[in-house]
């Protein structure tokens, strides 16, 4: 980028309240904006951790009405968000709370796009097609990936086209956050493991964009920096509130870096595998993110140099494309200790050359890819998924 010659934009619309045990300042956050009516999203695994009870807990004792809808799944479809809207409407709720993994948040920024916006959710796929801004969101991730507690995209499954779609409008960023580490304590070990490599792939690919600017440069390489350090000790150890604490941070610091600085390849292909396979988003992105990182890596050798350096590898000696490519190298390292399996077929994922095209093709047109570094074809998205197979 050329700061004389260039312009760019940024901006952060949600407030964050970040600190340990911050779920206590719930209610404090609710009365702040006149909320006396909320309605929760959240999950089955939420709901039976114990976390869905302390914030019952939080609740009542703040005087505040709320309904549960617990039923989110992985990869939340538009019949669900429907769903959601219309118990938001029965109960004449006045803000939703989206707690638990992109998904919740996901399905509490569909449910607010649709209570506002007439007709069915999908011709308001893309960017800046949705009209008008719905009740405010409070999102409170208890997953370490998404980012999306900050970010203006919801993604939601069309079942008919066995295809996930993104909104992407202003009217989505979450009124406010609450990063709370002591909610990821309960996390499964893969699942900390795969949602950590999600927030990876925002940092690095936001990093090393078309769209990157200084700003998003900044936060991309601050989150990379801070999984690095936090994301092994973290998996291992979910009870380590350090390192809980470092990766909370660094998913919210990416998604805010993406917001901006866009995602790329990586999520262009990341998003029809999860919608025709079922493969969970972050476990998509870990197989995909070092295929695509080596087919970008002769675009700016010295991003990818500076990616190495911060991951800890030693590029003492080295061409400057011997140490981009270290950075391949480190990532690939990183999917390994955290037991990953990194391709699609040691995850019984096996596509066919049809199957291959189809996907190669929902990628290429969903338009993700544009902000790729390097200009991708259909073509070389079709060779980017049979390296990952």
């Amino acid at each position: 980028m050329n700061l004389l010659l260039d312009s760019f934009e940024f901006g952060l619309h949600t407030q964050i309240h970040y600190g340990t045990g911050s779920l206590n300042n719930l209610v404090e956050v609710l009365n702040k904006h006149g909320y006396q009516n909320v309605l929760i999203c959240t999950d089955p695994g939420i709901a039976q951790s114990g976390i869905l009870e302390r914030l019952d807990t939080i609740l009542q004792k703040g005087e505040i009405k709320y309904t549960v809808f617990s039923e989110v799944q992985p990869d939340p479809t538009l019949e669900v968000v429907e769903t959601v809207k219309q118990l938001y409407l029965q109960n004449g709720c006045d803000a939703l709370i989206g707690i638990g993994g992109g998904s919740s948040i996901d399905t509490a920024k569909g449910a607010s796009a649709a209570v506002a916006n007439p007709g069915d959710l999908g011709q308001y796929e893309g960017k800046n097609k949705l009209p008008n801004r719905g009740p405010d969101v409070i999102a409170i991730p208890t997953t370490a990936g998404t980012g999306s507690e900050v970010t203006h995209a919801t993604v939601l499954k069309d079942t008919k086209r066995q295809y996930k779609m993104g909104i992407l409008s202003q009217h989505l960023h979450p009124k406010a956050a609450i990063l709370d580490p002591e909610l990821l304590t309960t996390l499964p070990r893969g699942l900390a493991a795969i949602t950590g490599m999600d927030a990876l792939s925002h940092a690095i690919e936001s990093y090393t964009s078309n769209q990157a600017q200084p700003i998003t440069e900044a936060l991309g390489l601050h989150a990379i920096r801070l999984i690095s350090k936090s994301l092994r000790p973290f998996v291992a150890r979910r009870t380590d509130l350090e390192a809980a604490s470092q990766m909370m941070l660094a998913s919210t610091i990416a998604g805010a870096a993406f917001i901006w600085g866009r995602v790329a390849a990586v999520h262009a292909l990341s998003h029809p595998l999860g919608g025709r396979y079922k493969i969970p988003h972050g476990l998509a992105n870990s197989i995909l993110l070092p295929v695509v990182m080596d087919f970008n890596v002769s675009t700016n050798l010295e991003k990818f140099k500076e990616i190495a350096i911060i991951m800890g590898e030693n590029v003492d000696g080295l061409s400057q494309r011997e140490a981009a490519q270290r950075a391949v190298h480190a990532v690939k390292q990183l999917v390994d200790d955290l037991d990953i399996p990194a391709t699609l077929g040691a995850n019984k994922v096996n596509l066919s050359p049809e199957e291959i095209q189809v996907v190669a093709q929902e990628a290429f047109d969903s338009g993700v890819a544009l902000a790729n570094p390097k200009i991708v074809t259909v073509e070389d998205l079709k060779k980017i998924l049979e390296k990952a197979l």
